[in-house]
């Protein structure tokens, strides 16, 4: 009689998402401060990575008294 049992690649991936002895993957580290991230920023458009959402903060150039522009 014919066994209609699964491959165990398909029972793991059903049930984890992955095929059996798979090592789910390390997520992304940034090389500045060496915490996980989703996002990384370069300088320029092919430059280093300077940074990633977790040690980079985001701010108004208004607000910010480096960037204002010097009087004549």
């Amino acid at each position: 009689m014919y066994n209609n049992l699964e491959h165990s690649d398909i029972i793991a991936a059903l049930k984890t998402g992955y095929p059996a002895n798979h090592k789910e993957p390390k997520p992304p580290f940034c090389p500045i401060c060496g915490r996980e991230c989703e996002t990384v920023y370069r300088m320029g458009r092919y430059g280093e990575i300077v940074g990633c959402d977790n040690c980079i903060v985001e701010c108004d150039a208004w607000d910010a008294p480096e960037c204002a522009a010097e009087d004549e």
